[in-house]
């Protein structure tokens, strides 16, 4: 078992407890190992493989709970947990992925309404039986059945974080068998989409029966749905169905490029290959004339793409928006942004509020990935759920911040907030406070069901001050939970342009705000962005790629993001 998973089942547990009304030192015990574990830079497999006492070094983990990773670790499950699960419906835990609904009120509505799925709970908020209950009321159902839309829409998807999770632990097991020469993503999963169904694996191998034999072999397949001589699938416990297609060297390029595009992208490309006298499949591209076939490209993407005249769209970029006639006319963005573009991450949280690494151990982190600099941006006092600080409180840690930085070499560290914007508008924190920091990101953490002219108005008066550098998560969407701000976006991005405001593509999985749509939109209005992690650990630093790869989606370039800038750029257009 990998982190994420043993990290999973123990944060499992804490829901679990906490529903079963168990001690709270007990659920604190297993929701404190679960992030420890979460935020790990070593597997703990390998730990322990080296020696079991390192386990027990881990900060949160016990003589119990190293004893419960060691089963995990040698088995490949739990049985505490299993146990556990046996009283409760399929599906009941999936109702804890709903935006306002935790442990505790969920308890409540199983104990008085008999609620034990999604089917039940969506029920008893149609008929209204939530608003006889303590706590609840009419404006609970209804965000509830939102919730429970956006559950369903995103139902049998996983979050592009999760599959590229699975994939490339998938690909590092294949890599393991000598037999295999080439592997690679191909699907919704290599094009960035923000959530993906079934993971697609392209290989080349020297024998494709053994390659299908290892990979049907995997340690941890729950089922072989299909077993074939060049194609087989698998569903993982606990985890997606991968399909596995093995495919000749010399078409290789053919098969990643019909296997990544999206199904209108395809038919585009087949559509330019047939007024050329070319036809295109997974097998290559082959001239066709008198009654006669000719492979005349494959071996790679390129190839098959310059064959018919267009330049290579990046995989990001294969929706059939616009990217095809740009290829046929040379038009594609010349300097689409990448990961290395980066040179630092300007929204981070420290145990200050509520992240759970301290401000040293962000710096040395982000160190290691060679960034120029960081920004320290702590929540405001309105999130208490965060324990957002107050302006004596801000400004006491901002001194911190600063006194750390100037014993820091080779990087620099900023001193910022992530400023709440109340609902009409006004900021969270005084004027006199926000001038003397070096970047201020403003972000909606609440009142999320205000009306379009209400909402787009909250966010220009926000813009209206002039300490503000950053619109953070824009649209302060989940997407597993809950749906974006009702908001006049186009107008929103003109401000932004208009007061030289960043737009914030926010790297969380769950959140991935500004999603590629708008991403597109507000480049071509002419807006600037802002790529961060906003991690609340060391280990989320390295989600920057999913910020990158979805802005690669909406078109944005080198230029247009801030934090590619070197540092004495980025500080002189911090002044404005």
């Amino acid at each position: 078992m990998e982190n994420k998973e043993i990290a999973d089942i123990f944060s499992h547990i804490a829901d679990i407890l906490e529903i079963k009304d168990e001690n709270v030192f007990r659920i604190r015990a297993y929701r404190v190992a679960a992030q420890n574990i979460s935020s790990l830079s070593r597997q703990l497999k390998d730990l322990y493989g080296e020696d079991p006492s390192k386990l027990e070094k881990i900060p949160g983990i016990g003589k119990d709970l190293k004893e419960k990773i060691i089963e995990m670790i040698s088995t490949n499950a739990l049985k505490y947990y299993d146990e556990l699960m046996k009283e409760f419906s399929p599906g009941f835990l999936d109702m804890l992925n709903l935006s306002g609904l935790g442990p505790k009120k969920l308890r409540k509505l199983r104990d008085v309404l008999g609620i034990e799925d999604m089917d039940d709970l969506e029920e008893a908020c149609e008929k209204g039986k939530l608003e006889g209950i303590d706590g609840m009321g009419a404006r609970t159902q209804d965000k509830l059945l939102d919730a429970i839309k956006h559950f369903r829409k995103r139902e049998g998807r996983m979050l592009l974080t999760e599959a590229d999770f699975y994939a490339d632990r998938m690909i590092k097991y294949l890599s393991k068998s000598k037999n295999f020469k080439k592997l690679e993503k191909a699907g919704s999963l290599r094009r960035g989409r923000e959530t993906v169904g079934d993971l697609d694996i392209l290989a080349v191998a020297k024998d494709p029966q053994k390659a299908m034999d290892y990979f049907t072999g995997h340690p941890d397949v729950e089922e072989v749905i299909a077993k074939g001589s060049t194609k087989s699938s698998i569903s993982l416990r606990n985890g997606p169905q991968i399909d596995l297609r093995v495919i000749d060297d010399k078409c290789f390029g053919a098969a990643l490029q019909y296997f990544t595009g999206s199904k209108q992208h395809n038919v585009q490309v087949r559509q330019i290959a047939k007024r050329k006298g070319y036809k295109v499949s997974e097998y290559g591209v082959f001239s066709v004339g008198k009654g006669k076939e000719r492979f005349v490209a494959g071996k790679t993407e390129e190839e098959v793409y310059r064959k018919l005249g267009m330049d290579p769209p990046p995989p990001e970029l294969r929706e059939a928006q616009g990217e095809v006639e740009a290829a046929m006319k040379g038009k594609l963005p010349k300097n689409l942004l990448q990961l290395k573009d980066i040179k630092g991450d300007l929204h981070l949280h420290t145990t200050a509020t509520d992240g759970r690494a301290t401000v040293e151990e962000l710096i040395e982190a982000a160190r290691k990935k060679g960034y120029q600099y960081i920004a320290i941006t702590e929540h405001s006092k309105n999130v208490r759920v965060a324990h957002g600080l107050d302006e004596r409180q801000l400004m006491r840690h901002v001194e911190k911040v600063r006194k750390t930085a100037k014993k820091t070499r080779g990087i620099k560290v900023l001193a910022g907030v992530e400023v709440d914007i109340l609902a009409k508008g006004k900021l969270d924190i005084r004027d006199s406070v926000l001038k003397e920091l070096d970047i201020v990101i403003a972000s909606i953490h609440s009142n999320f069901s205000l009306n379009r002219e209400r909402q787009t108005e909250r966010i220009l008066r926000a813009f209206d001050n002039k300490y503000v550098h950053a619109l953070a998560h824009p649209s302060a969407r989940l997407i597993s939970s809950r749906s974006s701000i009702f908001a006049d976006f186009e107008k929103i991005f003109e401000a932004a342009v208009e007061r030289n405001i960043y737009l914030e593509v926010n790297t969380h999985g769950e959140r991935i705000d500004l999603n590629d749509i708008h991403c597109r939109m507000a480049k071509e209005m002419g807006a600037k962005f802002v790529i961060n992690t906003d991690a609340h650990e060391v280990a989320q630093l390295g989600e920057m790629k999913y910020g990158v790869i979805t802005a690669r989606r909406g078109w944005v370039e080198k230029n247009d993001v801030l934090n590619t800038f070197t540092y004495e750029k980025l500080v002189k257009a911090l002044k404005r």
